[in-house]
């Protein structure tokens, strides 16, 4: 199945979707679900983080009234494999951090969007809602706040911003888990978080006369991938066994991608986002990331590429990015005794909603292993550069970072 693009729509496409969701007359009732009893469970795990009042979507799913406004619009985007936005095809790899409708989900809500949207008992009306104001892990080891409030202004619709905060760790630590508390949930689209040990986003900071800095000319800055990538939705991943080293001195590095929608275009906002983060408190292994990269130019409608592992690790994610316009991207693992094992399969690959693919499971891979990476372009495809995050040396148009452990003979 196709996960693809957030469910952003323009103004004038959403006046004409609303118009065709409202019912001419009476509408026959012929769906056996009910958003009270059956839609409302589905729309709150699925879409409640982002579809909810003060959300980042530009609209509310959680309470009928919101709702039905929005059937047609909602079952396009179902049938469309868009919502909720996650790429990874069914089937090519399990991921820890799936964010993807079942089909009995689907069905339903397809069947209500088409049977009458009915309501659903009186008497049963779901609660209020409320945005989250509490960590979803439990009391951080750490929690890390903005020095000072980002002001948005109302002219400004989307804008990148870099903060760096000092946990002052004054001896090296693991870091399992990282989440984050939106200030301003209804214009903090995504965040990634890097660790910096090189003083260079201090310097960028510095020079900035604005609270935190912009994104840098270049690729001063990130030096390489980061270790948490936040999207509104996805539940933090934390581990019990592996975790990011954080040196002693060590700055973290928050990135945020502020974007407004058409319903917030003309507001102003101001944004003191937290972060929680969580430290091992025994030993772990420590993660380390490899970056994979096709060629600087690509010919051809299809680009393979292959990538020799030199160690024996155990994979846990990986973080694609691609800035060529592409239909799909295929990774496989391929054992020295030929063996070949699914990783990932992206439809329609955006690296506009930047994801982590976490297994399920960690995936070994003995030395020798190649990872084999087949991208299919679109015709007449063309190259968006933009700066990476996944560090300096990445400049290809296809490429992705592999988050891994050595196995235990290596690590020894």
């Amino acid at each position: 199945m196709r996960r693809s693009r957030c469910w952003v729509l323009t103004v004038g496409a959403t006046m004409i979707v609303m118009i065709g969701s409202f019912p001419n007359g009476h509408t026959a009732i012929s769906s056996r679900w009910n958003y009270n009893e059956h839609l409302f469970p589905i729309f709150r795990e699925q879409c409640g983080s982002c579809h909810i009042a003060g959300g980042i979507a530009p609209m509310s799913l959680v309470t009928y009234q919101d709702a039905f406004p929005w059937t047609q619009s909602i079952r396009e985007e179902i049938l469309g494999l868009r919502m909720p936005p996650w790429q990874a095809e069914d089937g090519y790899g399990t991921f820890e951090n799936g964010h993807a409708l079942s089909a009995r989900d689907m069905d339903m809500i397809l069947e209500w969007s088409g049977g009458g949207y009915p309501e659903g008992p009186r008497d049963q009306v779901p609660p209020v809602l409320e945005i989250p104001t509490t960590w979803e892990l439990g009391e951080p080891s750490v929690t890390l706040e903005m020095s000072e409030p980002f002001a948005l202004d109302a002219t400004t619709n989307e804008v990148v911003r870099y903060f760096v905060l000092s946990p002052a760790v004054e001896q090296h630590r693991v870091i399992t888990a990282i989440d984050l508390l939106p200030g301003e949930r209804a214009v903090v689209r995504g965040a990634t978080v890097f660790v910096d040990a090189t003083e260079k986003a201090r310097t960028l900071d510095e020079a900035d006369p604005g609270p935190g800095f912009a994104e840098p000319a270049g690729q001063d800055f990130p030096a390489s991938p980061p270790i948490v990538v936040w999207i509104p939705g996805q539940k933090p991943v934390s581990s019990e066994t592996s975790g990011y080293p954080l040196p002693a001195g060590a700055d973290i590095v928050l990135r945020v991608h502020y974007k407004k929608t058409w319903i917030t275009e003309g507001q102003e906002f101001s944004d003191r986002s937290r972060l929680g983060v969580y430290f091992a408190d025994r030993a772990v292994a420590e993660i380390a990331s490899m970056l994979v990269a096709s060629p600087q130019t690509v010919d051809g409608r299809t680009v393979t590429f292959n990538y020799e592992i030199a160690e024996d690790i155990s994979l846990l994610a990986l973080l694609p990015e691609v800035d060529i316009d592409s239909s799909e991207m295929q990774v496989e693992a391929v054992k020295p005794d030929g063996t070949r094992v699914r990783l990932l399969w992206l439809r329609e690959p955006d690296s506009g909603w930047l994801t982590r693919f976490w297994f399920d499971a960690p995936v070994s891979l003995p030395r020798g292993s190649q990872l084999e990476v087949t991208t299919v372009l679109d015709a007449a495809a063309e190259r968006s550069p933009s700066a990476s995050l996944l560090g300096s040396e990445a400049t290809s148009p296809i490429r992705f970072a592999v988050d891994y452990v050595l196995e235990a003979g290596e690590a020894n």
